[in-house]
């Protein structure tokens, strides 16, 4: 299921994925106020790919966790490159099993370890945007 949408300046839409509903509404407040998009919130895989197929140009960027029930932040991110490889996709996880090197390895154009603060996530957004990969983990 969807949950709101949070308003932004232009046309550009970004997806955010998590099926916690705490993290998905801190994640929703903290790239609103970064005022770069149109945020639309997702609390499954499902929900979002369904929402991406019906309009896969609508999205710049999408934002997911990597465990979730059912569709997984990996499976969801393999669905969505097959309909627009170019879509930038970056994957926030608590997990162990991740690190840079495996991120970017699953095509990834960022990777947050979990908890983060908000400045790692400016740093992450800002050199996918210049497009780099980054984990946002490092000072600068």
């Amino acid at each position: 299921m969807k949950t709101e949408k949070s308003t932004g300046p232009g046309d550009k839409r970004w997806m955010l994925v998590d099926d916690d509903k705490g993290a998905l509404i801190f994640m929703r407040t903290i790239v609103s106020k970064l005022g770069v998009a149109h945020i639309e919130c997702f609390a499954s895989g499902e929900d979002a790919l369904a929402a991406f197929k019906a309009n896969p140009g609508a999205y710049e960027m999408v934002i997911t966790d990597f465990q979730m029930p059912g569709m997984d932040g990996v499976e969801l991110s393999r669905h969505l490159y097959a309909i627009a490889p170019k879509i930038k996709i970056l994957l926030m996880t608590g997990s162990h099993l991740f690190n840079d090197e495996v991120a970017a390895r699953e095509g990834f154009s960022g990777f947050l370890k979990k908890p983060f603060h908000p400045p790692a996530l400016q740093r992450v957004l800002a050199a996918i945007a210049a497009g780099t990969f980054s984990s946002g983990q490092t000072q600068k």
